[in-house]
């Protein structure tokens, strides 16, 4: 049996990093499998490059020609709401995959994130394979969103979107409703959600309520990803051993709204603590910014880091890991924190609750309430050793076997193909 991986890309960001390490999980177990991208960043060869793909010569310059001529097109739809929300959207826009999709051999294709103008759903129809759909956000089921929030018109036919700024039930959001409720009727989607949470809106909403649905968390691997001496952890970066560090971090971790850093500057300057001088905040996924913020204590940007045995070093030389964010499906960050037993504290939302057990291996704080989200800090800080919580990790079941969730995988594969 032979999976073609579908990804807008092989290892940049968190939907990649999820996809890549079920492929490799997968290879491992003796599965044929491929991945197709549009931006690849490995040497892996069984990545595919969707641009080794393209036409060449004036059949070339006229396909570029079109995406020009699409893009103008595509600009001018968004134009007509000027006022909409600074948030991440995506219409159904897209490159033309099917040319290298029929030129590899496969009997299951396995989508991941295809939106951002990476997959064009159409050509779903003439595809004559099993289809599995792992989700890594909403956008699949809604108009236009990867993050619904509050807002449930999914599981209507959106339109009238907040989104959008948009009173009108026939707005952009359900004519791209619209037109996915039509390829998705010529299709049997096997879909597949990482968290309950994601599961269940999906199950709700009205585009996906009519497929099977099976929830399977995303893969660690769990012997990089582990605990170990906090000392040596520090002592490899540099650290001070007997400092509080706090550690916020994802990709975009300061520009990206959703990741909420607003609400982690407001909790931190809550925090009542008794010697703010011996904690320090540690920030990966940024840069430093141009206006430096004050929290009252140091703050070290480490960049963003893509040396996975550096990343695991530190979190193993934080006290604590802090997920701000305001919607989240199976955070990488609180998983591979709590692999590495360092104790995480977000908003109990989203997929959140599936990783983090509240006052347990860390903290779930009320729904964007950062008065709590900083009480969970302070709980935290009184209520943890680090060796304690490893072995309340392990019993816990927070570990995610690599090669448990490959296997759930392949027997899905085997019963749709």
């Amino acid at each position: 049996m032979k999976i073609l991986f579908l990804n807008s890309s092989d290892t940049n960001g968190g939907a990649a990093i999820a996809a890549y390490r079920l492929f490799v999980g997968l290879r491992n177990e003796g599965v044929t499998v491929k991945m197709l991208v549009r931006d690849k960043a490995t040497n892996d060869p069984d990545v595919i490059s969707c641009l080794d793909f393209e036409r060449k010569g004036w059949i070339g310059k006229l396909d570029k020609l079109i995406w020009k001529i699409k893009n103008r097109i595509r600009k001018q739809k968004w134009k007509k709401y000027p006022h909409r929300e600074s948030v991440f959207l995506n219409d159904l826009d897209s490159i033309s995959l099917l040319r290298a999709i029929r030129s590899i051999d496969f009997d299951v294709l396995h989508l991941h994130f295809v939106a951002n103008r990476f997959l064009d759903l159409h050509e779903l129809t003439k595809i004559n394979k099993p289809i599995v759909w792992t989700l890594h956000d909403s956008w699949a089921f809604t108009g236009i969103c990867h993050f619904f929030y509050d807002c449930k018109r999914y599981e209507e036919s959106c339109g009238c979107c907040p989104m959008l700024h948009s009173v009108n039930p026939k707005d952009f959001t359900n004519q791209i409703w619209k037109t996915k409720n039509k390829i998705y009727k010529k299709k049997n989607l096997h879909i597949v959600t990482p968290s309950k949470w994601l599961g269940g809106c999906a199950d709700k909403s009205s585009l996906f309520s009519g497929f099977p649905l099976s929830v399977i968390p995303n893969v660690i691997n769990t012997l990089l990803y582990k605990p170990f001496p906090i000392s040596e952890a520090r002592e490899s970066l540099g650290l001070n051993i007997d400092k509080c560090y706090l550690l916020f971090g994802s990709m975009n971790a300061t520009s990206d709204s959703n990741k909420g850093f607003d609400l982690l500057l407001d909790a931190l300057k809550q925090l009542k603590l008794t010697d703010n001088k011996q904690i320090e905040l540690l920030v990966f996924g940024a840069e430093q910014p141009s206006c430096e913020l004050n929290f009252g204590f140091p703050t070290t940007y480490l960049g963003i880091i893509r040396d996975e045995n550096k990343l695991v070093q530190i979190y193993n030389s934080a006290d604590l890991v802090i997920v701000p964010s305001r919607s989240e499906n199976f955070s990488n960050t609180i998983l591979e924190s709590l692999s590495c037993g360092t104790p995480v504290v977000g908003f109990d939302i989203g997929g959140n609750s599936d990783l983090i057990h509240h006052k347990q291996n860390g903290y779930l704080a009320k729904h964007f309430d950062t008065e709590d989200l900083a009480n969970g800090i302070i709980w935290c800080f009184d209520n943890y050793k680090k060796k304690i919580f490893e072995v309340a990790s392990k019993n816990n079941g927070l570990a995610l076997d690599l090669k448990l969730v490959c296997l759930n995988y392949i027997k899905l594969y085997s019963n749709i193909y």
